[in-house]
């Protein structure tokens, strides 16, 4: 189970694709500081366990337009956090790209998940480096796992659970060359992955982490890493 918080905002600057995902994470930090244990988190090298999408609906030539609405769902595998963000962002409604709408908080329980789609970039740093689709498709598969169950061991401490294969079967990129997202005045490297899942349990238990807390890194500051999942209703 993770838990999902609609906004609904007016777009207040037009702005491409790829470069509107900091603003969304600059605003949901700055939210965050009016919640004392999400401030403290904030500033923790330590898990955060949300991240978001861009926005909806998607524009065709990848320019999001001023003035219109748009929908940003931000996961969460804690109701805490969604609870805490959601409080956060009724007093910070405003910021230099959003005003805030509406916001809907929901519980969502996927059944068995048989692939993950990403539908931001998702960013894997190997010795400081991007992985980049010439590097090694084991080597990607290996860190995913790796990250996704350090992921559920923050959530589950006391969990002995683990694996020797990854709970990831197969793994294909879907863009030609990697996707810059701006960050910081810079360009961070992505790629939009398609996933096939184990069926195992432990694997399902991974999968849903992935749905909540992202997939791989950046996810609560740049919206990398949100997946979208087929399962067996």
């Amino acid at each position: 189970m993770f838990f999902e918080l609609k906004l609904t905002v007016l777009l207040k600057k037009s702005t491409h694709h790829l470069q509107i995902l900091e603003p969304i994470g600059n605003w949901l930090s700055q939210a965050q500081l009016g919640d004392p244990l999400l401030k403290q988190t904030h500033y923790e090298k330590s898990y955060k366990h949300f991240v978001f999408s861009n926005l909806y609906p998607v524009e065709k030539d990848g320019l999001y337009q001023e003035g219109r609405i748009y929908v940003i769902t931000v996961r969460s595998s804690l109701e805490d956090i969604a609870a805490r963000l959601q409080q956060c962002l009724k007093s910070c409604r405003e910021s230099d790209y959003f005003q805030l709408i509406a916001s809907e908080l929901k519980p969502r329980r996927l059944g068995h998940i048989t692939e993950l789609l990403t539908v931001t970039p998702t960013v894997v740093t190997i010795d400081g480096k991007p992985w980049l689709p010439d590097d090694s498709l084991e080597l990607l598969i290996e860190r995913l796992h790796a990250n996704a169950e350090k992921k559920y061991k923050s959530l589950k401490p006391d969990a002995v659970e683990s694996m020797k294969q990854p709970f990831i079967q197969g793994a294909f990129i879907e863009n030609r060359k990697p996707l810059a997202m701006v960050y910081k005045g810079r360009k961070l490297l992505g790629n939009k992955l398609h996933l096939l899942i184990q069926e195992d349990a432990y694997s399902q238990k991974l999968a849903n982490v992935v749905m909540g807390s992202g997939l791989a890194e950046k996810g609560s500051i740049l919206g990398a890493g949100f997946c979208l999942a087929k399962y067996l209703k």
